[in-house]
């Protein structure tokens, strides 16, 4: 069994070639994301990973997120990609409720646009508020949570689609669908949380100087 470290090192390197730049691989994707198993093997020969097809289904099969689907002799990402696929995934029923962890400093933008896929192609949301917080949690210790109501997002004709694991994708949720758990203006929010987006929200202000030599003088 290969060790922890190694296992995260080349699941990252995976999913850089599958979702995001094949060509740091050497790899060529179909239109659907596909690469061939024997090709994904000789890009981590060339990385200095060298694997078998028994590892690399291991690699697979036992990742905790569910990155990756394996289909006969190729391999692709489920979801996370940057690049334009040309074959959208099949939409599904959504549970009620959807989750989606975020830095703070985004949320007013969210609040008044909605999610958006940004760099991505879709939304990413998670079953449940822990696995939010945690996803929250890569680019921000105190991240905002939002619950999506999904049902009423698809009837208004949002499309979601079922990635495994829990795993949700979704076209951009309008506001409307939206509401604060977690973060600046949630009912439980942290004052520290509510202070700290406040500043890095607000435009900067000039800082009175203190004079060379001494102490600032208080005005009388």
């Amino acid at each position: 069994m290969m060790e922890d470290p190694t296992r995260i090192q080349r699941s990252r390197m995976l999913s850089l070639w599958l979702r995001h730049k094949p060509e740091r691989g050497g790899l060529t994707l179909t239109k659907e994301g596909w690469a061939a198993i024997p090709d994904i093997l000789e890009a981590f020969d060339r990385a200095g990973q060298i694997m078998t097809r028994a590892e690399l289904e291991h690699l697979i099969r036992l990742d905790p997120k569910g990155r990756f689907e394996m289909e006969g002799d190729r391999v692709r990402a489920r979801y996370g990609h940057s690049l334009e696929l040309q074959q959208k995934p099949h939409p599904g029923k959504p549970p009620a409720t959807l989750y989606h962890g975020t830095p703070s400093r985004f949320l007013p933008r969210i609040l008044e646009a909605g999610l958006r896929p940004m760099k991505r192609q879709y939304v990413h949301l998670s079953p449940d508020r822990k696995t939010a917080r945690e996803v929250g949690r890569r680019r921000d210790q105190e991240p905002a949570i939002l619950a999506v109501d999904a049902h009423r997002a698809c009837e208004a004709g949002v499309q979601f689609y079922p990635r495994g694991l829990g795993i949700w994708l979704s076209d951009p949720i309008p506001p409307q669908f939206l509401r604060l758990l977690e973060g600046p203006g949630a009912p439980d929010a942290n004052p520290s949380q509510t202070s700290r987006a406040a500043r890095e929200s607000a435009p900067g202000e000039p800082r009175r100087r203190r004079p060379r030599g001494g102490f600032m003088k208080r005005g009388r």
